[in-house]
């Protein structure tokens, strides 16, 4: 079975070896914010905006995230899997800002999920100065976010998006990070994520 395996196993080693672009600093996974969650959500939010521009911001599970740490230099087509396993596609939903208020406060209770066009603090497990775009949530209004499918159809205890209107796009998360960070490399860039107080606990 091994000697069967082999010719295979060579050809996935080849692919997954692939280097789909470099990074020039730590990739690390932490609460309330971190390196390599500002990149996944970055990178959501530029292939969503592609599709459909009025996409205000975007957010990723924290749970999401499967490897804690990659060090700086060559990003790999398997390194990109490892972050991202699982087959979620893009989901663009129209979130009321009363919902979205809840969504922040789950976030908040979780300890902070990566997010992307959004900031928000964390008090007493709740969400305050929630802001998007640079704007202070308003709960009349209606916001476009970027999601994952599994988020958007209740993953995570995210129940409260169910009812919200949503389009799915046949396009995995994974697929969206590596052709972030591929266009980057087109360009002679370096993918290079930095903490901005995207999410931070409240004095």
């Amino acid at each position: 079975m091994d000697t069967f395996l082999q010719p295979y196993r060579l050809q996935m080693d080849s692919v997954m070896s692939l280097v789909v672009g470099y990074c020039a600093v730590p990739l690390s996974k932490a609460q309330p914010e971190c390196t390599m969650g500002n990149f996944m959500a970055d990178a959501q939010l530029a292939m969503a905006r592609k599709i459909y521009p009025d996409v205000a911001f975007s957010v990723m599970n924290y749970g999401g995230m499967r490897i804690s740490y990659v060090a700086p230099g060559a990003l790999t087509k398997g390194r990109i899997y490892e972050m991202m396993p699982f087959d979620n596609k893009l989901a663009i939903v129209d979130i009321p800002g009363k919902v979205l208020q809840q969504f922040c406060d789950h976030m908040a209770a979780w300890g902070g999920w990566p997010v992307s066009g959004i900031t928000y603090q964390i008090r007493n497990g709740k969400a305050i100065h929630i802001r998007i775009g640079g704007s202070p949530l308003s709960e009349q209004d209606t916001y476009v976010a970027a999601v994952s499918d599994y988020i958007a159809d209740g993953g995570d205890s995210c129940t409260f998006l169910v009812p919200c209107k949503r389009r799915i796009y046949n396009i995995f998360v994974r697929d969206m990070l590596m052709a972030y960070v591929s266009g980057l490399y087109a360009k002679g860039l370096q993918l290079n994520p930095q903490i901005e107080n995207r999410v931070t606990h409240a004095e």
